[in-house]
């Protein structure tokens, strides 16, 4: 069964497969944990909205057409719930408990200390400027730049052209530069 698309998977589940929909749950866990911990700033809300996002999809499943492709509907799933808990944020401040480096580690394994802090000082530089995008930008910059999905999957799964998905990786991309040479 590992060897099944996505699109097979969901198919299967919905005609009762309980382990389709446990490996289409798997094979996102990592991928979009991460987007969505990257989108909402920590690792509690996430997780919390990675399992609305699979209840969702496990209540909606019939309604997905085995014609599309599942990941853009998956996306567009939880970056909709993502969406809704930024909202309920702005309305409820509250201060998060947990720091999140985003990305890779920068330095070189050989690297010597110096270089390791200067990495970890630039991945929080990025962080804090990626978490100044507008949520629209930064959701195309995390879906490409992160998830790496293509330009064309990403307007599907916001349901934009690709045109304005140019524009908003291009925006986000210019603005997270001028705030990380400001930051200098």
């Amino acid at each position: 069964m590992d060897d099944r698309s996505d699109e097979d998977l969901l198919i299967l589940a919905r005609d009762g497969e309980d382990r389709a929909f446990a490996m289409l749950v798997h094979r996102y866990e990592a991928p979009l944990f991460n987007y969505l911990r990257r989108m909402l700033g920590n690792a509690a809300d996430a997780e919390e909205i990675f399992q609305e996002t699979f209840m969702r999809v496990h209540i909606n499943q019939h309604r997905f057409r085995a014609t599309a492709p599942f990941k853009p509907w998956l996306y567009r799933i939880a970056t909709n719930a993502a969406r809704d808990r930024l909202r309920y944020r702005r309305r409820r401040p509250a201060v998060a408990l947990e720091e999140i480096a985003l990305g890779e580690t920068i330095a070189a394994p050989s690297a010597g200390p110096a270089d390791h802090a200067a990495a970890k000082e630039t991945a929080a530089r990025l962080e804090a400027a990626v978490a100044k995008l507008p949520l629209k930008q930064r959701a195309v910059f995390l879906m490409a730049r992160y998830d790496e999905m293509p330009y064309a999957d990403i307007a599907r799964t916001l349901r934009v052209p690709v045109g304005t998905v140019k524009s908003r990786m291009n925006k986000a991309v210019k603005f997270l530069l001028a705030e990380m040479d400001d930051e200098r």
